[in-house]
Order: structure tokens, then C-alpha cells, then sequence
């Protein structure tokens, strides 16, 4: 163990005893049961997920969440296994998921969060290459809710985020904010003197502001949990195709989508908008969530993924 351990901090440039530290925070970590350090949003045992489709199937349509996840919980306590949470019963259902204390789930004591995190949807990128749709937000962390958001292709530059900050303050409207914190995720293009401006005008000012080291969209899946609506948080890539990906969508396509899709996870109801308007972007909730045919691998095979940190513009 010592030299496995001596080996390892020499390889990663460490001090011995700093390696130790992080030996000792990583067991402490385990033994969170939110699981905020984990990689990946937790995923249901096979054998939960099993029981909860059985509680579903036998509920019948119609029946409350609360109602198939106390008959989950009970088929799960015959069978010795772990039954699901509540937030997994609803995410399976597709229903929007309960106001959610984003402080107590990420573990930062903030009044906003500005979190990013990429979509299980591939947008047109430069040169007709795929890329990931990212979903940039600005978050109330105290009530649970996105204020302002934007879709990228790839991670947002500067001016995506004076756009999401200008509408947080049209929404907002605060005549005199009062001192705010914000929480921001690692490497977020906030330097900007436009938008240290829009930030000033709800009350956020640079020494509130911390940076959350831990990788992004933890905020967002205290919010959604894996999925908005359909269209999975955080995804997880397949290792063993790394080229497959589904057909691209334009982007103006998916940005109403994604709008659409937060409304009515707020909302927890279909919105109620102008025929004209709504029509266009419930179409675009169809296509974002049930997807066009997946394209013939072959097709990408010379053109992968671009990472989600691409610098490329719109």
C-alpha cells in the first residue's frame, strides 16, 4: 500500500500526505447518502427498476405517483432490495419533479447558481459537425427554479451569458437588489465587464461570487434529476460507439423545445399559450424528445463528437 501510494502521488505530482488527504475526503464522500461527489446521477439497480415497472403496470393508468411508490416501496421490502426514491418514481412518469432545495442537494449555501450541463440532443455544429445542445441556467437555488437559461451548441461563450444574465434581470426586475451570492461552475466565461454589470443589477457582486470545483450540472440535476422531460441531463457516453450519435437537429429547432419543456416542468401542466405560437414548439418538443430516425453510423464515423468544451462559434 505505501508504495502503491508513494507511486501514485510521485505520478500525479502530489506530496505524499496530500495524497492521503484525498484518500480520506473521497471515504468520507462515500458516505454521503445524496451522493453530490458521485460521476454520474445514481442509476436504479436493475432489480428496483424491475419493481417499480411492476408497481406501474399493476397501479393501471391514472394513478397517483405517490400511490405506485408506496406499492414499489412495498414490493421492494418483500424482495430484501433497495426500493426507488420519490424523484425516480416521478422521472420514470415523466412528471416534473417537487420543488427541490438545491442548497441542501449540492451543499452550497448560495442564493443563485449559474450551472451548465450537456443534452442528450446533437445540434448542428461549424461544418456540419454534430454537436452536444448544452443547457446553460441561472437558478434561484432558494426556491427551486430556473430563472434564465440558454441553449449553446457546446459550452457558452461570454456573450451566451450577458444574454441569460439580461433576461435574469427582465425577469427579475429588481429596483433595489439586495446583496446576493452565486455559485458558478468551473472554467464559466464571467469576466466580462458587460456582464459583471447585469450581475450588479441583482445584487451580485465579485467577492460573492464562488466557484464550484466539482464538475458541472449538479444544480440542474437537483432540479430535473436525469431527465427534462424526455431528453436526458448530464449523459452518459457510450464508451463502445463513441461515434453513434442521433441525426442533428438546427438549432432554433431545439431551443423552443428546451424552453417548452422547462415551462412545463415549472408549470407541472401543458402551457397555455397563443395557438400559433405553442403549435410550432410542441412540434419541436416531439421531434427533441422522440427524435428523427438515428442516422447510419457510417455517417459519423469521420466526424466524432466534439467535446462540450469546444470554443467553436455558433
Amino acid at each position: 500500500m505505501a508504495a502503491a501510494v508513494t507511486a501514485a502521488a510521485a505520478r500525479l505530482g502530489y506530496k505524499q500526505r496530500n495524497f492521503f488527504k484525498i484518500i480520506r475526503a473521497y471515504k468520507e464522500s462515500l458516505k454521503q447518502t445524496d451522493q453530490v461527489l458521485s460521476k454520474y446521477p445514481r442509476q436504479l439497480p436493475n432489480e428496483t427498476r424491475a419493481a417499480l415497472e411492476e408497481a406501474i403496470a399493476n397501479a393501471g393508468p391514472g394513478a397517483r405517483p405517490g400511490a405506485i411508490h408506496s406499492a414499489a416501496e412495498a414490493l421492494c421490502k418483500e424482495r430484501n432490495i433497495n426500493p426507488p426514491s420519490g424523484r425516480a418514481v416521478r422521472t420514470r412518469l415523466n412528471l416534473p419533479a417537487e420543488i427541490t432545495d438545491v442548497v441542501a442537494y449540492t451543499g452550497k449555501n448560495t442564493d443563485y447558481a449559474l450551472d451548465m450541463s450537456p443534452l442528450d440532443v446533437a445540434v448542428d455544429g461549424p461544418n456540419n459537425t454534430p454537436y452536444r445542445a448544452v443547457l446553460t441556467a441561472f437558478i434561484d437555488a432558494r426556491h427551486g427554479n430556473v430563472i434564465a437559461h440558454t441553449v449553446t451548441v457546446g459550452r457558452p461563450m461570454a456573450d451566451d451569458l450577458l444574454h441569460l444574465f439580461t433576461e435574469a434581470v427582465e425577469k427579475t426586475k429588481p429596483k433595489t437588489p439586495s446583496p446576493a451570492s452565486l455559485v458558478i461552475y468551473r472554467g464559466a466565461p464571467i469576466n466580462d465587464p458587460r456582464l459583471k454589470a447585469q450581475m450588479r443589477l441583482l445584487g451580485i457582486s465579485e467577492p460573492d461570487i464562488q466557484v464550484d470545483a466539482r464538475r458541472p450540472g449538479l444544480p440542474l440535476t437537483a432540479l430535473f434529476g436525469t431527465k427534462l422531460g424526455r431528453v436526458a441531463v448530464n449523459p452518459r457516453s457510450d464508451p463502445s460507439n463513441p461515434y453513434a450519435v442521433d441525426e442533428s437537429l438546427p438549432l432554433h429547432v431545439v431551443r423552443p423545445a428546451i424552453a417548452l419543456l422547462l415551462e412545463r416542468h415549472h408549470a407541472g401542466l401543458q402551457v397555455n399559450r397563443e395557438i400559433a405560437a405553442i403549435a410550432s414548439a410542441t412540434t419541436a418538443v416531439q421531434v427533441v424528445t422522440k427524435g428523427p430516425q438515428k442516422s447510419n453510423n457510417q455517417e459519423f464515423t469521420s466526424a466524432r463528437l466534439p467535446r462540450t468544451n469546444s470554443k467553436n462559434s455558433r
